[in-house]
């Protein structure tokens, strides 16, 4: 058992100072009045810290790290087409089985660091598949925190076979062997790089074991162009037609989309995940979440594998909705609950739990803040210091699934030398491939 005690308890929904007491991987109490000791807790003391539920990152790229600070020559990717077949997919054809499992650290090490205790993560490496997903299920099972898995099935390279196999190897596994930090959907990589025969298939065996599929959505122009040449239907009308979408369905991105697109995800109740430092790092288009917020799509927030900094996305999605909309007075409530309200939402409709909220008989994930706030701290206040202030605070401890992983900038369990050290070797042996 935990007691954390004495903190600023931010739900965000409610400011109180308070104590958690955390039983097993739930919280099991959540008080405005001290919690007495009890012999065999591990105390925290929050005084002078706030209390927040842990993070959720709605879409991420673990595979992606060894792509930092890789120089690949020749002419730079003009577009986003050219970007895929110059980096992504020279990167994920090149990867071998100990890379996916040093390249997952890192970030998941990043993601703790930062408060972050879910990850919906999206894996590619066409050059290897089969037992893939197993390696990044012992790296997240390393660094302890919560995390759905799945691998991005195409056909690009006439491996979409190939990957529904594994998807459907790891679904087996997962429910034989059960975990409350574990779990998987099945992946497509996107519409454009999909063959009719591989999505009906990925459908099917989401559908046989309950699941959602994550994929890919318009996130170039590209995607409805060469979807529409080769399938005749624009890329959600084509996934809505083979029953892909729905509650527990990812449609990451969505940038280039009509309104028939748009009703389509509201109707199928699919959700939405906006990165938007992806976006504008890819030259790809902003995606018009504020729209979609208002016809009642739910959007969340994931970082596309750019960073585990969901704090920063949260920002970057505030400011390029001003950007984007010429508009000062939109975005700020939104990002702000694609971040605290929306992920939440759609982390439960995957885990099928309480995750990233405060409440008793949620999920123990939990975070404590170092923040001086040089303003009042209220209820009346809290979301200009949670997107203003409480970005560029320093976690002290994160706690997921009721283990403490993070504490006073120390791992539990985590040798960070040893890790650097892997991490940096499998990087450069990947380069010298490519």
């Amino acid at each position: 058992m935990i007691l954390i005690k004495n903190g600023t308890i931010i739900t965000p929904q409610e400011v109180f100072q308070g104590d958690i007491l955390i039983d097993e991987d739930k919280i099991k109490q959540v008080s405005k009045e001290p919690i007495k000791t009890v012999t065999g807790v591990k105390e925290i003391d929050a005084t002078g810290k706030v209390v927040l539920p842990g993070l959720i990152c709605a879409h991420h790229h673990l595979y992606s790290t060894f792509a930092r600070g890789m120089n690949l020559g020749g002419e730079p990717a003009k577009n986003f087409p050219e970007t895929l077949e110059k980096l992504w997919w020279r990167l994920d054809k090149a990867l071998q089985p100990e890379d996916l499992y040093w390249s997952s650290i890192p970030p998941l090490v990043d993601a703790v660091r930062m408060g972050v205790t879910t990850i919906i993560d999206h894996h590619e490496s066409q050059g290897y598949q089969k037992g893939s997903l197993d390696e990044i299920a012992k790296a997240v099972k390393k660094v302890g925190l919560r995390a759905s898995l799945c691998l991005g099935v195409s056909d690009r390279y006439d491996k979409g076979i190939e990957g529904i196999k594994e998807c459907e190897r790891f679904l087996k596994k997962f429910k034989k062997s059960p975990n409350n930090k574990l779990h998987t959907m099945v992946g497509l990589h996107a519409s454009f790089t999909v063959n009719d025969i591989t999505l009906n298939n990925a459908v099917a065996l989401a559908k046989e074991n309950g699941v959602g599929i994550h994929v890919h959505c318009a996130e170039d122009i590209s995607d409805q162009e060469e979807t529409v040449q080769k399938h005749g239907k624009r890329v959600i009308k084509r996934l809505h037609d083979a029953g892909a979408l729905g509650e527990k369905s990812i449609a990451v991105h969505c940038i280039h989309l009509d309104e028939e697109e748009m009703e389509l995800l509201k109707t199928s109740n699919t959700n939405v995940v906006h990165n938007s430092e992806s976006n504008m790092n890819n030259a790809v288009g902003w995606s018009n979440v504020i729209e979609m917020n208002k016809r009642g799509i739910l959007v969340g927030l994931g970082s596309d594998g750019m960073s585990s900094n969901m704090w920063r996305e949260m920002r970057v999605a505030y400011l390029i909705s001003h950007h984007a909309t010429k508009d000062p007075r939109v975005g700020f409530m939104e990002a702000i609950n694609f971040l605290f309200k929306n992920n939440p939402i759609i982390a439960k409709r995957i885990f099928g739990q309480e995750l990233g909220i405060i409440r008793e008989g949620a999920a123990a994930d939990l975070i404590v803040m170092d923040y001086l706030p040089p303003t009042p701290l209220h209820q009346n206040t809290v979301l200009g210091h949670i997107l203003f202030g409480l970005l560029d605070a320093h976690v002290e401890t994160t706690i997921a699934g009721g283990d403490l992983l993070y504490h006073k900038g120390k791992f539990k369990k985590l040798d960070i030398e040893e890790i650097k050290q892997k991490s940096q070797e499998k990087a450069v042996k990947l380069w010298q491939r490519i």
